[in-house]
């Protein structure tokens, strides 16, 4: 039987972290909006996501080359710390940088997949909590993160250990009032349809595509179920895999997604105040 998200409330364990010391561009006026900052760090994944009220989340960091960029976009967004510093998966192109970031940035707490896998990435990654005395736990499906006051996360997969990397992604629902965003990490067909078999989700407005557009993620079941107004794919230019993949473009324009692209826009950052959204691409509205 299906469990409704709602449940997770009920059934999950919750975690609550303070506030860290946030001035973000906007803030002054528009104190309700929610950022989410696609950050371009080539062919790898990084996403800031910074609440109305000062509490600041960072999946993943891109490759270790990679760290600079992530460091610089954090410091120039004007936050001071991260509330929640989240690897969603083992791959160097979504941990590499990671432990630079909690290095120079001052981090309460490290959150990775529930995966026994161990690497290069991995092992710095516990060393640089040793040394910084930072919290470092992993998240399960059925948990939940509260960040500030209107800001519920919702850890969807994965359900259960799996051989591949990929498929032992963190898939991470963001609640803010009447928002819904997803963040995939790079989960396939099979961890998608195995949520949707789990869980009725709800239509999101934004989606962070799985795999960096991967043809074997983002099915059409997966889509039709999320029908997500905006879709973020992060990958290199000209990258040597043909990410995004023309079909997983013709799925998200099956179901009227706004694309957008850093290898194609750069740096990117999304405002929601529960009702609108608005773009702001390298810093200038579109």
């Amino acid at each position: 039987m299906k469990k409704y998200y709602k449940l997770l409330l009920v059934l999950s364990v919750t975690i609550f972290i303070t506030s860290c010391s946030y001035v973000g561009p906007l803030s002054s006026k528009s104190s309700n909006l929610l950022e989410i900052h696609s950050i371009d760090v080539g062919q790898g994944d990084s996403t800031l996501i910074v609440s109305p009220d000062g509490h600041s989340m960072l999946i993943d960091a891109g490759e270790d080359e990679y760290s600079r960029n992530v460091i610089r976009h954090i410091k120039r967004s004007k936050v001071k710390c991260l509330d929640y510093l989240v690897g969603t998966h083992f791959d160097s192109d979504h941990i590499g940088g990671v432990d630079k970031v909690a290095k120079e940035i001052p981090t309460k707490q490290i959150f990775l997949t529930d995966d026994k896998g161990s690497n290069k990435d991995l092992i710095e990654i516990i060393n640089i909590s040793k040394e910084k005395n930072i919290p470092l736990s992993p998240l399960k499906s059925g948990q939940t993160i509260k960040l500030g006051k209107d800001i519920s996360y919702y850890v969807l997969a994965p359900l259960s250990k799996k051989e591949d990397s990929n498929d032992n992604s963190l898939v991470i629902l963001l609640k803010y009032l009447n928002h819904y965003s997803i963040f995939t990490g790079d989960a396939g067909f099979n961890i998608e349809s195995e949520i949707l078999s789990h869980y009725t989700l709800p239509r999101v407005d934004l989606l962070k595509v799985g795999h960096h557009g991967s043809k074997n993620s983002s099915c059409d079941q997966f889509l039709s179920n999320l029908s997500p107004k905006i879709a973020v794919i992060s990958c290199g230019y000209g990258n040597s895999y043909g990410h995004p993949h023309q079909d997983t473009l013709d799925r998200l324009h099956k179901v009227n997604s706004k694309i957008y692209r850093t290898d194609l826009n750069g740096d990117m950052v999304f405002y929601f105040d529960g009702s609108k959204i608005y773009t702001k691409n390298r810093y200038k509205f579109q």
